[in-house]
């Protein structure tokens, strides 16, 4: 079976403005636009929240309240959420980035945070992003 590749979660929130119907929705009430929950939709005559995630774990990630949300709806289940879930198996997430971890010193937190308050950077994943970029640069002119 070809399952439709979803590489982010933007482009698994097209699909799902597209394709709300045969997830069991009937109407989209509210599109909330980056916050949480991310829809309020209809679904047998009732409001509820539905909350789109990639992969179950990054309604974690994200930190999400359980009691904000009646309905999670994600491509894949890497852990049970204890709300009503619905996986769409059509669907396979091969995300265009990978998560990694580091650990990092306090005096490299400090001037991460200090970069992170000039607002020119998302996140921390962007400043470090930045940083390589610049180092590979560096490297690359050094040989």
């Amino acid at each position: 079976m070809n399952r439709e590749i979803i590489a982010s979660e933007a482009e698994f929130k097209n699909w799902f403005e597209k394709n709300f119907k045969n997830v069991g929705y009937s109407k989209i009430i509210k599109d909330n636009k980056g916050r949480f929950p991310d829809f309020t939709m209809l679904k047998e005559n009732k409001k509820v929240g539905v909350e789109l995630e990639t992969v179950s774990s990054n309604f974690i990630l994200h930190k999400h309240d359980l009691k904000k949300v009646d309905e999670l709806v994600c491509i894949e289940e890497d852990i049970k959420i204890p709300i009503t879930t619905t996986v769409i198996n059509q669907l396979r997430y091969e995300s265009r980035i990978e998560r990694i971890s580091a650990t990092v010193d306090k005096k490299t937190k400090e001037m991460i945070g200090l970069i992170l308050k000039k607002r020119k950077y998302r996140n921390i994943s962007h400043v470090i992003e930045r940083a390589i970029e610049v180092l590979f640069k560096e490297e690359k002119n050094e040989k």
